[in-house]
């Protein structure tokens, strides 16, 4: 992957509740107290990029697989795209993503869903009731999250209107490595990260996107 342009600092906190970090070991800052996202800025590898996005304009995938850390082959569950060098390099950075995930978490078993889309799959703003989920998107819009003091959390629900008048909306990278924090982190009820899918249904627009978390 590109590097991160040089900081004056290693890690950026940008408040309380959440901060981009530039190396994966700075995603262990999710241990700490009130911060609910933690987003690893890693920058793209453009030649990757480019087949991504051919493959998400010209494939379906649908994966939901139980994986186990210390071996999570997911090759024959991807592959129906094409082969070659660049498939092997994605496979490579999928695998490095879930035992990255283990490794942080202490986790041993993982569900990992990996989907072509052409719809929103969740595009009310939401907290997930886990405790730590990584997302990633490889190709298209990227997820789209509401700092803290932006929210109003007692509007949380059906309707999914919970900004504030001049909230604005961020949105993650391609390539970036989020980790959100859920309702069911120990401390962390009522502080899940919120976040929704991108408006993409009826646009022609497709994205491919990874989610990881803990079983």
């Amino acid at each position: 992957m590109r590097p991160a342009p040089a900081l004056a600092e290693p890690h950026a906190l940008v408040d309380a509740s959440h901060a981009f970090v530039w190396t994966p070991e700075e995603l262990a800052d999710i241990y700490r107290d009130g911060l609910n996202l933690c987003v690893w800025r890693r920058g793209l590898d453009a030649p990757l990029s480019h087949w991504l996005s051919d493959v998400t304009a010209t494939r379906e995938l649908d994966v939901i697989a139980r994986v186990r850390s210390e071996a999570p082959d997911l090759r024959l569950r991807l592959g129906g795209l094409p082969q070659g060098p660049l498939f092997e390099a994605w496979l490579a950075d999928v695998h490095f993503l879930v035992r990255l995930y283990s490794d942080l978490l202490g986790a041993t078993e993982l569900g990992v869903r990996i989907h072509i889309l052409d719809r929103d799959m969740c595009p009310r703003f939401h907290v997930d009731r886990v405790g730590v989920r990584l997302l990633c998107t490889y190709a298209g819009p990227a997820t789209e999250w509401l700092e803290n003091a932006h929210v109003v959390r007692s509007a949380l629900g059906a309707t999914g209107d919970v900004t504030r008048p001049g909230a604005s909306v961020h949105a993650l990278e391609r390539f970036d490595v989020a980790l959100l924090k859920g309702e069911s982190w120990p401390g962390n009820q009522g502080n899940g990260a919120v976040h929704r899918s991108p408006a993409i249904s009826g646009s022609g627009r497709r994205r491919l996107f990874l989610s990881i978390e803990a079983l």
